[in-house]
């Protein structure tokens, strides 16, 4: 099977595609013109997502997609930093969906952050059907566009989407690689049933307050 990783220049996307490498043939993409990350002998290429031809073009033969970028994006400076952010992210979810529906791709893993539901009290044991409390910054907001992005057009029936919130990567109150990879594998090959849509939520996390 053939997969698509972005997020290939962050340190979730070298860990993913180190623990996949033997098991699918990998597109390991990133925003980056070169990955500081070891990526298991995997392929790197530099793609803008917001691109629609470029996008097109890196989807040849993909069956899956795994896009990490959301969980830890690339934050540029300046006073336009955060805007951009927002725009890179929520656009360059849209543009790759879309053209996954297009190539009839049937499942996109899509990466997300457990942070998103840190304003809760901790006293609160929260679950996946709780609304995410995104924070008026673009760190936080860029993941929750993406989710809504994505949900949004699984519910038009035409593409499978496993959503995925990771803690930090391996901290004590976040998500171990391990954990990490284990998840994904089980998001990419898990028979789901058939509904007229997919839109599946899953917190995977191994430490702290959120962890079950």
């Amino acid at each position: 099977m053939k997969l698509l990783l972005t997020g290939a220049d962050r340190p979730l996307g070298g860990v993913l595609c180190r623990s996949l490498a033997a098991k699918y043939e990998i597109a390991a993409v990133g925003e980056a013109e070169e990955t500081g990350e070891e990526l298991g002998g995997c392929s790197y290429r530099s793609t803008d997502l917001c691109d629609p031809a470029g996008v097109k073009d890196i989807l040849d033969g993909v069956e899956r997609i795994v896009h990490t970028q959301p969980f830890d994006p690339l934050v540029g400076t300046g006073a336009q930093a955060e805007q951009e952010l927002l725009d890179r992210i929520a656009r360059g979810t849209y543009v790759l969906a879309m053209a996954a529906v297009e190539a009839r791709i049937g499942r996109l893993v899509l990466i997300s952050q457990m942070a998103l539901m840190q304003d809760y009290p901790d006293d609160y044991i929260v679950a996946e059907t709780w609304a995410p409390l995104p924070r008026a910054e673009a760190e936080s907001l860029a993941p929750h566009m993406a989710e809504l992005v994505c949900r949004e057009i699984a519910r038009q029936g035409q593409l499978e989407v496993a959503c995925l919130r990771f803690g930090s990567l391996d901290t004590g109150d976040g998500t171990t690689a391990a954990a990490a990879v284990t998840a994904v594998v089980d998001a990419l090959t898990r028979e789901e049933p058939g509904r007229g849509h997919s839109w599946g939520l899953h917190h995977v996390v191994s430490g702290g307050r959120f962890a079950r």
